[in-house]
């Protein structure tokens, strides 16, 4: 996942993240259950023991292919690979979906139901504030400060603009 650097960027990154959340529990259930499915396979997997012997018609000399064995060693090590990328994976897109959550735990009962409205369930602007009785312009601006603070919970200071960060004297 890609995290810009600026101000705005903070906010176009969280604004991205919300309307992905849907999808970011969708990928983790989904990585969870590919994750369970190739540990399986691996369990299930071949043994690793050596074949039985054939004297005749044997090749002799070293050839430069994997004797069974060792074909399904290597085959193990990549399952395992893939596996542990896949674990990954889950953990980052898990990571991003925490945050977020805490954000909006820590936000004002109204602008987090006005976030999860509009990014979450994918309600207008229009619905959300006629819903309370405002306009669509109250909802919007009201939507666009709680997203400026779930940056700010986010991503601490750097997501505040140069002239609002705090500034320490010696």
């Amino acid at each position: 996942m890609k995290v810009y650097k600026e101000y705005n960027d903070y906010i176009r990154t969280v604004r991205i993240w919300m309307k992905e959340y849907n999808n970011f529990k969708a990928m983790v259930v989904a990585m969870d259950e590919d994750i369970a499915a190739q540990t399986r396979l691996l369990e299930r997997a071949d043994d690793l023991t050596a074949p039985i012997a054939k004297y005749d018609g044997m090749p002799r000399g070293g050839s430069g292919e994997l004797n069974a064995v060792e074909a399904a060693a290597q085959d193990r090590i990549r399952r395992q690979q893939a596996i542990y990328k896949e674990m990954l994976n889950r953990d980052e897109v898990q990571r991003i979906l925490d945050r977020v959550d805490r954000a909006l735990r820590s936000l004002p009962e109204e602008d987090r139901e006005v976030l999860i409205e509009f990014y979450i369930d994918k309600r207008s602007w229009d619905e959300i504030g006629y819903s309370r009785g405002y306009s669509e312009r109250w909802a919007r601006d009201k939507g666009g400060k709680a997203l400026k603070a779930v940056a700010f919970f986010i991503f601490g200071v750097r997501a505040q603009p140069q002239q609002l960060s705090f500034v320490f004297l010696e």
